[in-house]
């Protein structure tokens, strides 16, 4: 049986789980200058001015903590000096009507921080992160398709119902690819400022969104499309370029391999 001691002793081991809307680690340099190391449903320029906004504290203090309201959502900092004048800070954000546990989340980023000064990775950071921090899933999305412009597939995930879907994916990819290439070149270009944004298909709508020419459509039940899918949706676009864009999707060589792991994001926001 595990403690609550051992809970934050051993977080690799640990049974601690954390409810909230968003949360990173990040560390600001003597320079000024910030990394984020992880971060989960929150986008990297919300993390940055949020970083920007408190900065001159944190240099100045080194090492404590800061509870702020930010419209409607409480604002939880902790930040601690790492002695080679690095900061460390970890950032929780939750609804201001939910109850934040300030005492275990104080002993986990205590825990997390002498952790992180033990040299552990990167990859062993997120991985002690994404299972103790949890973010309220989205439901209603049926299918998730990450595509290239000339419609090579690079990662899919559909629902275990849709099961003429799942053996057409990589048709269904190209379809994908041919309307958006149709609409820009037949309707209206980039420059007309035209952007096909979603197709009906009878009981759900195809919903289109573009990063760094990656296209990430994603099928939704009628009426389930929410302002929370679409953050997310821009969150894991964001995560997915910044992963692989200039290793794997820049000069692509058909390994698709490395797109496999990304499923594990993928489950963090969405049930399908």
């Amino acid at each position: 049986m595990i403690s609550l001691e051992d809970n934050f002793q051993n977080l690799d081991k640990s049974s601690l789980i954390f409810q909230m809307e968003s949360f990173s680690v990040s560390e600001i340099n003597p320079e000024g200058k910030h990394e984020i190391i992880f971060h989960k449903g929150m986008a990297i320029e919300c993390i940055q001015k949020l970083i920007d906004l408190y900065k001159e504290r944190i240099i100045e203090k080194k090492q404590g903590y800061i509870k702020d309201l930010i419209d409607n959502f409480t604002i939880y900092i902790h930040f601690f000096d790492k002695k080679q004048g690095d900061i460390l800070v970890i950032i929780y954000i939750d609804d201001k009507e939910n109850r934040m546990d300030y005492t275990k989340l104080y002993h986990f980023s205590k825990s997390l921080f002498h952790r992180i000064c033990s040299n552990i990775s990167n990859l062993e950071i997120e991985k002690i992160c994404g299972t103790i921090i949890k973010i309220p899933k989205v439901e209603g999305m049926l299918a998730l398709f990450i595509v290239d412009e000339a419609g090579f597939l690079y990662f899919s995930k559909v629902c275990k119902d849709e099961k003429c879907m799942s053996q057409n994916k990589v048709q269904i990819a190209g379809f994908i690819s041919a309307i958006l290439c149709f609409s820009q070149d037949y309707i209206g270009g980039k420059e007309s400022g035209f952007k096909l944004e979603a197709i009906n298909v009878g009981k759900a709508n195809f919903y289109m969104y573009i990063k760094n020419d990656v296209i990430f459509a994603y099928l939704v039940e009628k009426e389930k499309k929410t302002d929370k899918m679409q953050k997310y949706i821009e969150l894991i676009s964001e995560e997915f370029v910044d992963k692989y864009y200039e290793i794997h999707v820049k000069d692509f060589n058909g390994d698709l391999t490395p797109f496999h792991e990304f499923e594990n994001v993928i489950e963090q926001y969405f049930i399908i």
